[in-house]
Order: structure tokens, then sequence, then C-alpha cells
């Protein structure tokens, strides 16, 4: 071996070295410790029996579906509306509604079930939601299948 390499391969070495050493030394930066809020909201409610968009067959249909009523009632939020089958043959429908608050946060999201729904022909549903939170707005995913 050469000067030059026994030169190269002890600046390897003393560069492996030193950067042995750092790993071993303690963290100089404090690290940030996780710390509980007022605000932190409670887990929402999720009472569902199907997963969103699994069903075969299924057409997304929030056109056929309406909100009559959103409104809290004490504890709870009070959630109807109506179906409406625009096919030619009958149709079950499945129907998500989400509660978010303002900051799009879902805090319930439940599954309402309306079977059989004659074409051309109107359902009501209705849905009882235990959140008692203010300032929540109702949103609908609604999937269509054949009856």
């Amino acid at each position: 071996m050469n000067s030059r390499s026994r030169l190269v391969a002890v600046g390897s070495s003393a560069a492996l070295l030193a950067g042995l050493l750092a790993g071993c030394t303690g963290a100089t930066t404090p690290q940030p410790t996780p710390t509980a809020t007022s605000d932190a909201l409670e887990p929402g409610i999720t009472d569902i029996e199907d997963t969103p968009g699994s069903g075969e067959d299924l057409e997304g249909a929030l056109a056929d579906s309406k909100v009559e009523s959103c409104e809290r009632d004490g504890d709870e939020w009070k959630v109807s509306g109506t179906v409406t089958n625009p096919t030619d043959k009958k149709a079950d429908y499945r129907i998500y509604v989400s509660l978010l608050n303002g900051t799009n946060d879902t805090r319930a999201l439940v599954q309402v079930d309306v079977d059989e729904v004659k074409t051309e022909k109107t359902k009501d549903w209705k849905v009882e939601i235990p959140v008692a939170e203010d300032d929540l707005t109702c949103v609908l995913r609604v999937e269509r299948y054949k009856a």
C-alpha cells in the first residue's frame, strides 16, 4: 500500500469513527412533550354496518335524497329527510348522515337504510344521533342499489 492509499484509508477510518461517536452523544435539543388541551375533541359517534362504497352495483344517488330537518334537540341531533327513486325499478338506499363541525371534523357518521322504494315513489327516513354539540352541519352520502 503506498503512502497516498494509507492516507485515504486513515482519513476514511477517522470520519467513520467520528460519525459513530457523534451518534453516542446525547441530544442537545429538547424533545417536545405532548400536552392535553381543553379544546381536545372527544371521539365522534360512528354507527354504520356497511363501509361506504362497499356494496355491489351501487350508484351514487345524492340527488335522490333531501334533508328535511337537521336540528339539535337536547343531547341529540334529529335528522330526517326523504328519498325518491327516479329509476324504473325498485331500489334500496343506504344513506350515510355525517355531522360536521365548523372545521369539518366529523362528529358523527350514522347509516340509515331505506328498503324497497318503488319506482317514482318517495319514502321518509329519520335518525336520532346522540351528540350534544352545537353548530353542526348535516352532510349526506347516498347510495342506490337494485332491490
